[in-house]
């Protein structure tokens, strides 16, 4: 089918395929991005990994937490199905409000400042500061605060495969967040359309 994977930005003007009736309203991929809710399919990240610049040879494992310090980052691997493939994958970062949290919680301090990079390679439990996988995309700082959403790149979804992505601070920002996706979620995700 013509259209449907590896032309960007074509999505915006003319559907190649006639889905568009079977997508619930206010998703709309305007601008050729997924949505930045979890509204319709989305990926969750199957590891959460701590790295520590002052313990830059220890192993923190797997957390449930994302967690960025002057000294610690959150690498986030994602195990991007086959059947997305010919799809479009958006990585988005939601910060609701506290008070719209229902089954989690977090800690917010500084200026909001955090960088998000794609990594070369999936992170493992033994991935250390010192052994994490190479930036291969910097996408560059975020000012975040409570009560938003974040786009932070849009690509061809790499279907079968294992993908990291990096946050960590950009400024003062102290944060400590339960990934989750009961309402209002909360983290990294992949938005998939």
């Amino acid at each position: 089918v013509p259209g449907t994977s590896g032309v960007p930005g074509t999505s915006g003007g003319q559907p190649s395929q006639t889905v568009t009736s079977a997508q619930p309203s206010g998703t709309s991929t305007t601008g050729g991005s997924c949505p930045t809710d979890l509204s319709g399919e989305y990926e969750f990240p199957h590891l959460i990994i701590p790295i520590d610049s002052s313990s830059p040879d220890t192993a923190a494992g797997t957390s449930f937490n994302g967690t960025i310090s002057s000294t610690i980052s959150t690498i986030f691997n994602f195990d991007i199905p086959a059947s997305d493939a010919g799809k479009t994958c958006s990585l988005v970062f939601l910060f609701p409000k506290k008070e719209d949290l229902e089954t989690s919680s977090y800690s917010f301090s500084g200026d909001g400042q955090v960088d998000f990079s794609s990594l070369q390679s999936a992170a493992t439990q033994s991935t250390t500061y010192n052994n994490a996988p190479a930036v291969k995309k910097d996408y560059g700082d975020f000012t975040i605060s409570p009560g938003n959403s974040y786009l932070i790149s849009t690509f061809e979804c790499p279907a079968g495969q294992a993908v990291s992505y990096e946050m960590k601070n950009a400024g003062s920002t102290e944060l400590n967040f339960f990934q989750d996706y009961n309402p209002s979620p909360l983290g990294l995700y992949i938005t998939v359309c």
